[in-house]
């Protein structure tokens, strides 16, 4: 009895860690792409439709873009990825 307690917690972990990378992934690929995380939620937003932090669990963006109609070349032009608080990666789009 005791061995299957613990195989049930080892597998639900295993599974909460998979889950947690296959969405940290899913919204990196995304900004790789220069588009809008999916899996994040967007705070101090700008009044232009998308720029500003999005956080996620761990995992958070500054980004910067053309989120306006009007823009000529819509999307995020620049993001900055932070885990756990610590700047990993800056990506401008040419």
């Amino acid at each position: 009895m005791y061995k299957k307690k613990i195989f049930v917690a080892v597998t639900v972990v295993v599974c909460a860690v998979v889950l947690w990378f296959a969405v940290g992934i899913v919204d990196y690929c995304r900004l790789h792409r220069f588009q809008k995380p999916v899996f994040c939620i967007g705070t101090n937003l700008c009044q232009d439709g998308g720029s500003g932090k999005y956080v996620g669990l761990g995992y958070s963006y500054d980004i910067e873009g053309n989120f306006m109609p009007e823009d000529e070349f819509p999307g995020v032009t620049k993001w900055t990825y932070y885990l756990f608080g610590v700047e990993m990666e800056t990506q401008i789009r040419d």
